[in-house]
Protein backbone atom coordinates (compact mmCIF):
# COMPACT_ATOMS: atom_id res chain seq x y z
CA UNK A 1 0.00 0.00 0.00
CA UNK A 2 1.19 3.63 -0.82
CA UNK A 3 2.94 5.62 2.39
CA UNK A 4 0.53 7.16 4.41
CA UNK A 5 2.04 10.55 3.87
CA UNK A 6 1.30 9.96 0.22
CA UNK A 7 -2.46 9.62 0.45
CA UNK A 8 -2.88 13.22 -0.77
CA UNK A 9 -4.20 14.56 -4.19
CA UNK A 10 -3.32 18.28 -4.26
CA UNK A 11 -1.60 17.49 -7.32
CA UNK A 12 -4.97 16.18 -8.94
CA UNK A 13 -7.71 18.28 -10.72
CA UNK A 14 -11.12 16.91 -12.11
CA UNK A 15 -13.26 18.82 -14.62
CA UNK A 16 -16.63 17.98 -15.08
CA UNK A 17 -19.98 18.93 -15.84
CA UNK A 18 -23.54 18.04 -17.80
CA UNK A 19 -21.69 15.92 -20.60
CA UNK A 20 -20.82 18.61 -24.00
CA UNK A 21 -20.61 21.36 -21.46
CA UNK A 22 -17.04 21.99 -22.17
CA UNK A 23 -14.68 19.12 -19.42
CA UNK A 24 -12.99 17.84 -22.30
CA UNK A 25 -12.32 21.28 -23.51
CA UNK A 26 -10.89 22.17 -20.49
CA UNK A 27 -8.66 19.32 -20.21
CA UNK A 28 -7.38 19.80 -23.86
CA UNK A 29 -5.89 23.24 -22.27
CA UNK A 30 -4.73 22.16 -19.39
CA UNK A 31 -2.41 19.45 -20.50
CA UNK A 32 -0.58 21.77 -23.21
CA UNK A 33 1.53 23.06 -19.81
CA UNK A 34 4.39 21.80 -19.17
CA UNK A 35 3.32 20.62 -15.30
CA UNK A 36 -0.34 19.17 -16.49
CA UNK A 37 -0.97 15.87 -17.78
CA UNK A 38 -4.44 14.50 -18.76
CA UNK A 39 -5.65 11.49 -17.77
CA UNK A 40 -5.25 8.18 -20.27
CA UNK A 41 -8.11 7.63 -20.94
CA UNK A 42 -9.08 11.41 -20.06
CA UNK A 43 -12.04 9.77 -18.36
CA UNK A 44 -10.98 7.05 -16.69
CA UNK A 45 -14.33 5.78 -15.23
CA UNK A 46 -12.91 3.48 -12.17
CA UNK A 47 -13.65 6.13 -9.65
CA UNK A 48 -17.09 6.92 -10.39
CA UNK A 49 -18.47 4.72 -12.23
CA UNK A 50 -21.05 2.32 -10.68
CA UNK A 51 -19.03 -0.02 -7.85
CA UNK A 52 -16.20 2.03 -8.48
CA UNK A 53 -13.36 3.36 -6.16
CA UNK A 54 -15.88 5.68 -4.58
CA UNK A 55 -18.99 2.97 -4.23
CA UNK A 56 -16.39 0.57 -2.55
CA UNK A 57 -15.28 3.23 0.01
CA UNK A 58 -18.50 4.63 0.51
CA UNK A 59 -20.17 0.42 0.56
CA UNK A 60 -22.96 1.95 -2.18
CA UNK A 61 -23.89 -0.87 -4.35
CA UNK A 62 -25.11 -0.01 -7.72
CA UNK A 63 -26.40 -1.68 -10.50
CA UNK A 64 -27.89 -5.11 -11.79
CA UNK A 65 -26.38 -7.31 -9.92
CA UNK A 66 -26.37 -4.77 -6.42
CA UNK A 67 -28.94 -7.01 -4.74
CA UNK A 68 -26.07 -9.55 -4.76
CA UNK A 69 -23.21 -7.79 -3.59
CA UNK A 70 -23.89 -8.45 0.06
CA UNK A 71 -20.63 -7.85 1.44
CA UNK A 72 -17.63 -5.99 0.83
CA UNK A 73 -15.92 -8.64 -0.59
CA UNK A 74 -18.50 -9.45 -3.00
CA UNK A 75 -18.52 -5.92 -4.07
CA UNK A 76 -14.72 -6.17 -4.32
CA UNK A 77 -15.42 -8.85 -6.87
CA UNK A 78 -17.71 -6.92 -9.06
CA UNK A 79 -14.92 -4.21 -8.76
CA UNK A 80 -12.70 -6.13 -10.45
CA UNK A 81 -14.92 -7.79 -13.30
CA UNK A 82 -15.35 -3.95 -14.17
CA UNK A 83 -11.99 -3.40 -14.05
CA UNK A 84 -10.76 -6.07 -15.97
CA UNK A 85 -13.21 -5.42 -18.38
CA UNK A 86 -14.95 -2.45 -19.66
CA UNK A 87 -12.88 -0.35 -17.52
CA UNK A 88 -9.81 -1.68 -18.90
CA UNK A 89 -10.61 -2.38 -22.63
CA UNK A 90 -13.24 -1.39 -24.68
CA UNK A 91 -14.44 -0.37 -28.57
CA UNK A 92 -14.25 3.36 -28.88
CA UNK A 93 -17.55 4.85 -28.91
CA UNK A 94 -18.17 6.76 -32.11
CA UNK A 95 -19.70 10.25 -32.49
CA UNK A 96 -20.20 12.77 -35.19
CA UNK A 97 -18.58 15.08 -32.96
CA UNK A 98 -15.46 13.65 -33.61
CA UNK A 99 -15.05 12.76 -36.95
CA UNK A 100 -11.22 11.17 -36.63
CA UNK A 101 -12.25 8.07 -34.24
CA UNK A 102 -11.44 5.23 -35.65
CA UNK A 103 -14.06 2.16 -35.40
CA UNK A 104 -12.98 -0.97 -33.68
CA UNK A 105 -9.72 1.47 -31.64
CA UNK A 106 -9.25 0.37 -28.25
CA UNK A 107 -9.38 2.55 -25.21
CA UNK A 108 -9.55 2.35 -21.83
CA UNK A 109 -6.83 2.19 -18.95
CA UNK A 110 -4.88 0.50 -21.20
CA UNK A 111 -4.08 3.35 -22.77
CA UNK A 112 -2.13 4.85 -20.02
CA UNK A 113 -0.26 1.54 -17.70
CA UNK A 114 0.94 -1.61 -18.93
CA UNK A 115 -1.63 -4.82 -17.45
CA UNK A 116 1.75 -5.64 -15.38
CA UNK A 117 0.59 -2.23 -13.44
CA UNK A 118 -2.74 -2.49 -13.38
CA UNK A 119 -2.08 -6.10 -12.10
CA UNK A 120 0.00 -4.59 -9.48
CA UNK A 121 -2.17 -2.29 -7.67
CA UNK A 122 -5.19 -4.29 -8.29
CA UNK A 123 -2.92 -6.99 -5.74
CA UNK A 124 -2.76 -4.26 -3.30
CA UNK A 125 -6.16 -3.03 -2.88
CA UNK A 126 -7.36 -6.74 -2.67
CA UNK A 127 -5.03 -7.24 -0.01
CA UNK A 128 -5.64 -4.28 1.91
CA UNK A 129 -9.21 -3.88 1.48
CA UNK A 130 -10.29 -6.45 4.36
CA UNK A 131 -8.37 -4.14 7.00
CA UNK A 132 -9.44 -0.56 5.68
CA UNK A 133 -11.32 -0.06 2.54
CA UNK A 134 -10.84 3.27 2.53
CA UNK A 135 -7.11 3.67 2.86
CA UNK A 136 -7.27 0.65 0.38
CA UNK A 137 -8.79 2.50 -2.52
CA UNK A 138 -7.46 6.04 -1.99
CA UNK A 139 -3.97 4.14 -2.21
CA UNK A 140 -5.40 2.26 -5.99
CA UNK A 141 -6.18 5.84 -7.02
CA UNK A 142 -2.99 7.47 -5.95
CA UNK A 143 -0.93 4.54 -7.58
CA UNK A 144 -3.06 4.75 -10.91
CA UNK A 145 -2.39 8.78 -10.84
CA UNK A 146 1.47 8.17 -9.92
CA UNK A 147 1.76 5.64 -13.49
CA UNK A 148 0.23 8.35 -15.01
CA UNK A 149 2.63 11.20 -14.06
CA UNK A 150 6.11 9.01 -13.82
CA UNK A 151 4.70 8.61 -17.58
CA UNK A 152 3.85 12.01 -19.04
CA UNK A 153 6.53 13.36 -16.35
CA UNK A 154 4.04 15.97 -15.10
CA UNK A 155 3.21 17.34 -11.92
CA UNK A 156 -0.41 17.62 -12.06
CA UNK A 157 -3.04 15.05 -13.10
CA UNK A 158 -6.16 15.86 -14.76
CA UNK A 159 -9.40 13.93 -15.58
CA UNK A 160 -12.05 14.85 -17.58
CA UNK A 161 -15.19 12.63 -16.71
CA UNK A 162 -18.09 14.59 -16.49
CA UNK A 163 -19.59 13.30 -13.38
CA UNK A 164 -16.72 14.24 -11.34
CA UNK A 165 -19.13 17.11 -10.30
CA UNK A 166 -22.15 15.42 -9.78
CA UNK A 167 -20.43 13.84 -6.67
CA UNK A 168 -17.85 16.36 -5.97
CA UNK A 169 -18.63 16.52 -2.08
CA UNK A 170 -18.35 12.70 -1.84
CA UNK A 171 -15.07 12.38 -3.79
CA UNK A 172 -13.99 15.72 -2.23
CA UNK A 173 -14.40 14.06 1.45
CA UNK A 174 -12.45 10.74 -0.04
CA UNK A 175 -9.61 12.22 -1.77
CA UNK A 176 -8.35 14.90 0.42
CA UNK A 177 -6.60 18.33 -1.41
CA UNK A 178 -8.18 17.37 -4.98
CA UNK A 179 -9.36 20.30 -7.03
CA UNK A 180 -12.41 20.50 -9.69
CA UNK A 181 -13.54 22.66 -12.38
CA UNK A 182 -17.28 22.65 -13.38
CA UNK A 183 -17.82 23.82 -16.69
CA UNK A 184 -21.23 24.97 -17.39
CA UNK A 185 -22.61 25.99 -20.62
CA UNK A 186 -25.76 27.03 -21.94
CA UNK A 187 -28.04 24.19 -21.70
CA UNK A 188 -30.18 24.35 -24.99
CA UNK A 189 -26.48 24.36 -26.71
CA UNK A 190 -25.19 21.31 -24.58
CA UNK A 191 -28.27 19.39 -25.49
CA UNK A 192 -28.06 20.20 -29.25
CA UNK A 193 -24.59 18.60 -29.11
CA UNK A 194 -25.72 16.10 -26.63
CA UNK A 195 -28.39 14.56 -28.81
CA UNK A 196 -26.00 13.75 -31.49
CA UNK A 197 -24.22 11.42 -29.44
CA UNK A 198 -24.93 7.69 -29.41
CA UNK A 199 -25.17 7.30 -25.71
CA UNK A 200 -27.43 10.30 -24.93
CA UNK A 201 -31.41 11.63 -25.21
CA UNK A 202 -32.33 11.52 -29.17
CA UNK A 203 -34.74 14.95 -29.31
CA UNK A 204 -34.59 18.26 -27.43
CA UNK A 205 -37.96 17.20 -25.55
CA UNK A 206 -35.87 14.62 -23.64
CA UNK A 207 -32.54 16.22 -23.85
CA UNK A 208 -34.38 18.93 -21.63
CA UNK A 209 -35.32 16.97 -18.95
CA UNK A 210 -31.71 15.27 -19.09
CA UNK A 211 -30.14 18.60 -18.65
CA UNK A 212 -31.99 19.45 -16.42
CA UNK A 213 -31.66 16.49 -14.04
CA UNK A 214 -28.31 16.58 -14.49
CA UNK A 215 -27.52 19.97 -13.50
CA UNK A 216 -29.56 19.37 -10.28
CA UNK A 217 -27.43 16.59 -9.27
CA UNK A 218 -24.09 18.78 -10.37
CA UNK A 219 -25.36 21.35 -7.92
CA UNK A 220 -26.34 19.06 -5.26
CA UNK A 221 -23.60 17.01 -5.23
CA UNK A 222 -20.78 19.92 -5.24
CA UNK A 223 -22.72 22.40 -2.59
CA UNK A 224 -20.22 21.89 0.17
CA UNK A 225 -17.15 21.92 -1.76
CA UNK A 226 -16.20 25.67 -2.06
CA UNK A 227 -13.21 27.06 -2.73
CA UNK A 228 -11.89 23.73 -4.33
CA UNK A 229 -14.10 23.94 -7.43
CA UNK A 230 -13.77 26.92 -10.41
CA UNK A 231 -17.26 27.19 -11.97
CA UNK A 232 -16.42 28.63 -15.40
CA UNK A 233 -19.26 29.31 -18.25
CA UNK A 234 -17.96 27.98 -21.56
CA UNK A 235 -19.22 31.26 -23.11
CA UNK A 236 -17.63 33.12 -21.35
CA UNK A 237 -14.25 31.02 -21.81
CA UNK A 238 -13.95 30.95 -25.14
CA UNK A 239 -16.50 33.94 -26.62
CA UNK A 240 -17.17 37.10 -23.81
CA UNK A 241 -14.91 37.17 -20.98
CA UNK A 242 -11.74 35.15 -22.30
CA UNK A 243 -8.77 36.52 -21.22
CA UNK A 244 -10.43 36.78 -17.59
CA UNK A 245 -10.70 33.12 -17.61
CA UNK A 246 -8.10 32.33 -18.91
CA UNK A 247 -6.24 34.09 -16.06
CA UNK A 248 -8.36 32.29 -13.63
CA UNK A 249 -7.56 28.62 -15.07
CA UNK A 250 -4.07 29.86 -14.47
CA UNK A 251 -4.35 30.68 -11.07
CA UNK A 252 -6.71 27.55 -10.15
CA UNK A 253 -4.21 25.31 -11.51
CA UNK A 254 -1.19 27.30 -9.52
CA UNK A 255 0.65 27.27 -12.89
CA UNK A 256 2.36 30.62 -14.09
CA UNK A 257 0.94 31.11 -18.23
CA UNK A 258 3.59 29.40 -20.96
CA UNK A 259 3.63 30.10 -24.84
CA UNK A 260 2.51 26.89 -25.90
CA UNK A 261 -1.09 26.22 -23.82
CA UNK A 262 -1.35 30.44 -24.79
CA UNK A 263 -1.04 29.90 -28.58
CA UNK A 264 -3.28 26.46 -28.03
CA UNK A 265 -6.43 29.06 -26.05
CA UNK A 266 -5.79 31.77 -28.38
CA UNK A 267 -6.29 29.39 -31.74
CA UNK A 268 -7.80 26.01 -31.01
CA UNK A 269 -10.45 27.72 -28.63
CA UNK A 270 -12.11 30.31 -30.37
CA UNK A 271 -15.61 31.39 -30.67
CA UNK A 272 -17.09 29.88 -33.51
CA UNK A 273 -15.47 26.72 -32.74
CA UNK A 274 -18.54 26.76 -29.19
CA UNK A 275 -21.50 27.21 -31.94
CA UNK A 276 -22.97 29.55 -29.54
CA UNK A 277 -27.03 29.48 -30.07
CA UNK A 278 -26.54 26.22 -32.41
CA UNK A 279 -29.84 25.05 -30.79
CA UNK A 280 -31.65 28.19 -32.24
CA UNK A 281 -30.98 26.86 -35.84
CA UNK A 282 -31.16 23.20 -35.15
CA UNK A 283 -34.60 22.65 -32.50
CA UNK A 284 -37.54 21.92 -34.71
CA UNK A 285 -39.48 24.39 -32.53
CA UNK A 286 -36.73 27.01 -31.53
CA UNK A 287 -39.40 29.01 -29.88
CA UNK A 288 -40.82 26.94 -27.34
CA UNK A 289 -37.23 26.79 -25.61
Amino acid sequence: MTESKLLEFSDAILSGGTGRSGTTIIGKLLTRHSKIGIARPTEIKVLTSGNGLLDLHLGRRSGKYRKLLINDQLHLIRFKQRLYGEWWTRDIKLTPNKPEQIPGTQVGLLQGMTREDIDRIYQELKKDFRRDKTRATQSFLRSLIDIHKAGNKKEIWVDTTPINVMRASEIQEFLPGIRFIHMVRDGRDAIASVIKEPWGPNNFEEGLKWWRGRMIKNLNGSLKVGSSMLTLALEDFAINDRENSYLKILKFSNVLDEEVMRKYFEERIRPENVRQGRWKHEADKPNEF
